[in-house]
């Protein structure tokens, strides 16, 4: 397009030059006749340098130059038609048309347009009536039709500019938009990367509380009753025995806190078994730990799902921390979780209820380890729902399914 226009451009000077040097041919000598063709020959030449480009001028010199053309056009067609034999110049309209066009704002189109057509037809009456007859019917239908296919030209060349220039301002915005989505891209990384920071000093912090309040407590009860039993041993051997016995009870009871809080950090083997196996074990282990009895089922739609190691991490840690909160402030005796898939086709998602039969909570004010489990689930695009019952709590845990791992 860009050759086109150039191309363009350069036809428009040589248009008036060719027009007019024909005109000055037919001068035949007359010197204000060569007079008035060259000094308008050199107005066109350096209108059009304006116009296409060549020259720099503000805008209002390009509209001014425009009507001027428009005028001399008309006063040079009727002079054509007064003077000369061969008729007038229309040709010098046509590229002034296209100028119109392709320069003038739309809205001056209809005034342009009109007083164009209007001079080109009432200053090429007296030669057509001159003319009379066919030849002066036949003039007016070749030229109208030149005009028509002018303006085609100046529109068509009109509406390919404002395309391109749509076209531009569409890639800008979409270049805009594109390092938009790569700058929030990159402060979603950021905000995911601060998170899991986040995440990984909460697990700690709650690890670090469950150490001071299990093992640590253990670990104090031990001096306490060691330092007892040093001071007994040689006034009271049998109370000194007793409490050596109680010291055994409370190192073993340290050595199990602090397996667990080992495994509660890195529970090993988790990713080569499911849901249901890897909460079994869980619940197993704990109660061994904690004397508390917790059991674990799953119906077969969950039991036939296929493993999903994301998945299952996020469970292990929702149903720990529910054990947790089920034997430290609850002080149950008895946790159940069950497993289950429901949900419309397509729309499926994995269950978990865990139920306990200890305390009801007084509030359910989301603490470190309540938000760890919402997040966990919600890190699934899933969610955890609370409902505190006459004996105990119930806590149900609903993560999709992809449709891949149902079988």
């Amino acid at each position: 397009m860009d050759l086109s226009i150039r191309m363009l451009n350069l036809s428009r000077p040589i248009v008036f030059l060719v027009a007019i040097v024909y005109y000055l041919v037919k001068t035949e000598g007359s010197l204000p006749r060569m007079a008035v063709l060259t000094v308008s020959a050199a107005f066109f030449m350096a209108s059009s340098a304006v116009l296409v480009g060549w020259i720099p001028a503000p805008r209002y010199w390009i509209n001014r130059l425009i009507w001027s053309e428009l005028t001399l056009a008309c006063a040079l067609n009727l002079f054509g038609s007064l003077y000369y034999t061969s008729g007038p110049m229309p040709i010098t309209f046509y590229p002034i048309l296209i100028t119109i066009l392709f320069q003038l704002e739309r809205r001056l189109w209809p005034a342009a347009v009109g007083s164009l057509v209007a001079g080109w037809f009432l200053t090429s009456l007296p030669c057509w009536l001159t003319h009379g007859g066919i030849r002066g019917f036949l003039e007016f239908g070749i030229y109208g039709v030149m005009m028509l296919f002018a303006g085609s030209i100046g529109s068509l060349i009109r509406n390919l500019d404002e395309e391109k220039a749509r076209s531009e301002a569409l890639l800008r915005q979409i270049n805009d938009s594109r390092g938009a989505l790569e700058r929030a891209h990159r402060q979603l990384q950021d905000s995911a990367a601060q998170q899991g920071q986040l995440a990984v000093l909460e697990e700690r912090q709650r690890l670090a509380r469950d150490i001071h309040d299990g093992v640590a407590h253990a670990l104090t009860a031990l001096v306490v009753q060691i330092q007892a039993g040093r001071r007994l041993l040689e006034t009271s051997p049998e109370k000194a025995r007793q409490s050596l016995a109680r010291c055994e009870e409370a190192a073993r009871e340290a050595l199990q806190e602090t397996r667990w809080a080992v495994r509660a950090l890195h529970p090993s083997g988790l990713e080569a078994q499911t849901e249901t196996e890897a909460l079994a074990r869980l619940g197993r282990d704990f109660g061994i730990a904690t004397g508390i009895g917790v059991e674990v089922t799953a119906d077969l739609s969950a039991r036939q799902l296929q493993p999903d190691p994301a998945r299952l991490e996020q469970l292990y840690r929702i149903f720990q921390e529910a054990l947790t909160n089920a034997h430290r402030h609850g002080q149950a005796k008895q946790v159940k979780g069950f497993l289950t898939v429901r949900g419309e086709p397509g729309h499926e998602a994995l269950h978990l209820l865990i139920t306990n039969d200890g305390l009801p909570p007084g509030s359910l004010d989301p603490g470190l380890g309540l938000k760890s489990m919402v997040e966990r689930a919600r890190s699934l695009g899933g969610s955890v729902r609370f409902e505190p019952r006459p004996v105990g709590l119930a806590i149900e845990v609903a993560v999709p399914v992809r449709r891949e791992a149902l079988s």
